[in-house]
């Protein structure tokens, strides 16, 4: 893969393909031990983040889906997509954004644009609804689900979990 795929593009964000040349910027948000924090693993290290963004790779060549770049103005902002839910038979809406993202109301720019995405590319294999798990405390994260149309369905592993309605 020697070029980006752009996936999608929100009017403030641009969802992207990874490239091996990422690496630095994944490994610095997974390092920040704020951005982590409501993260199941909390700050991870630089050979974590490579098996992160090898995975990422491999998933989207796949199956045309993963966790994907997400890049704003100013450059790396983070990474959001999809992964399969905790073997729930669900697509799992996620994001991981850098500081520099935080209070602007990119994360539920971004997480309206990824519901439509998913509602855009069902995956006939899995549930129409979408999932997402967040730890209890976590309160900016669940207003940001609200405010995407997503709503909270119960708890597992220690997490809530949120769902969307059916497309």
């Amino acid at each position: 893969m020697t070029d980006r795929e752009e996936i999608l593009r929100t009017p403030r964000l641009r969802l992207t393909t990874w490239l091996p040349s990422d690496l630095d910027d994944l490994a610095a948000l997974h390092a920040d031990g704020e951005v982590m924090r409501h993260m199941t693993t909390g700050p991870q290290s630089r050979a974590a983040a490579r098996e992160r963004l090898e995975a990422f790779i491999a998933e989207h060549r796949a199956r045309g889906w993963s966790k994907w770049r997400v890049e704003g103005a100013s450059g790396f902002l983070g990474r959001a997509g999809f992964g399969l839910a905790h073997g729930s038979g669900h697509r799992e809406v996620g994001y991981l954004l850098a500081r520099a993202a935080w209070g602007a109301g990119l994360a539920t720019e971004l997480t309206q644009a990824l519901r439509q995405w998913h509602e855009d590319h069902p995956e006939p294999a899995l549930a129409p609804e979408l999932r997402a798990y967040v730890l209890p405390g976590n309160e900016a994260s669940c207003r940001v689900l609200e405010k995407a149309g997503f709503r909270a369905v119960g708890e597992e592993d220690g997490q809530l979990v949120f769902e969307s309605g059916r497309p």
